[in-house]
């Protein structure tokens, strides 16, 4: 009987799960294979042919993903010490800092990567401020490159990372890192024996929730990156506003979820040793 009671109660969850998820899903592999508007039709393989017919788009795909990782690896780097740091100072200091993150939040997208074409720019702040290191010149600037499309990415990735980050690190007593301290281990062991572990599903998580639409994102390259930071992503967006071709669109977008899942799967198993080490802390 609590059986039955629990699958009614979880009916509405798979319905909103079902409509959000499975419906787009099957309709995007209805479309690739050119029966969204009449099922009745021989369904064609055009489109998947021409994603094979040439390295190009498996080469873009390979960009984005990579583009993907080295955002959120960048990301990881600056937002790990500032959760863990803001998970540390008082709670009225917290709400300050906190505040701060979330500000980015209340802009558009698309005004945050104006924003920082114009710091970019030549002769813009940063360059500005660089050159008086005599390294390099005020009117020099890394504009419609790929590189600008990492940092911004890394930059939009910032605000999860560090608001998940600080979540699982505020859960972590300060007693069980100074009774390790007390016991004679040093900040490194604490580090790589406590706090990482401990951290690690939240890192984990919060690092999938930046690299999926970091490896789908096409307007940051369309903006700062130029001719040649095109990715997947601004194919997929031609293909369907410009060239009107939804079908071939449709299944650039199934193998950029594959390409995704994929990743996440050999990360899975890379991280699982790490996952036994949180479990057993």
């Amino acid at each position: 009987m609590k059986t039955k009671r629990r699958w009614f109660l979880s009916l509405p969850g798979f319905a909103i799960l079902a409509s959000m998820l499975v419906v787009p899903l099957l309709l995007q592999v209805l479309t690739s294979l050119g029966l969204a508007k009449n099922l009745s039709e021989f369904p064609r393989a055009d489109s998947w042919r021409r994603i094979f017919e040439s390295t190009l788009y498996l080469r873009l795909l390979y960009k984005s993903m990579w583009t993907g990782l080295v955002a959120t690896a960048i990301a990881i780097v600056i937002a790990w010490p500032a959760g863990w740091a803001i998970s540390r100072v008082p709670k009225g200091t917290q709400k300050v800092l906190l505040g701060a993150v979330i500000l980015p939040y209340l802009v558009s997208t698309i005004l945050l990567i104006y924003g920082f074409f114009v710091l970019l720019a030549g002769n813009g702040p940063l360059m500005s401020l660089i050159s008086l290191t005599n390294l390099i010149d005020a009117d020099s600037s890394i504009l419609y490159t790929h590189t600008a499309t990492v940092l911004m990415l890394a930059y939009e990735a910032l605000p999860v990372l560090i608001l998940v980050i600080y979540a699982s690190s505020e859960s972590i007593d300060q007693a069980l890192i100074d009774s390790a301290r007390s016991l004679g281990a040093s900040r490194l062991k604490r580090f790589f024996h406590i706090i990482l572990p401990l951290t690690m599903p939240g890192l984990v998580a919060g690092s999938a929730l930046v690299f999926v639409p970091a490896v789908g994102s096409f307007v940051e390259s369309q903006i700062l990156g130029g001719p040649n930071g095109i990715l997947l992503g601004n194919v997929i967006s031609d293909q369907i506003r410009r060239i009107n071709d939804p079908a071939f669109g449709a299944a650039l977008s199934l193998m950029l979820l594959s390409g995704v899942l994929t990743a996440a799967y050999v990360f899975g198993r890379l991280l699982k040793p790490l996952y036994r080490r949180s479990n057993l802390a």
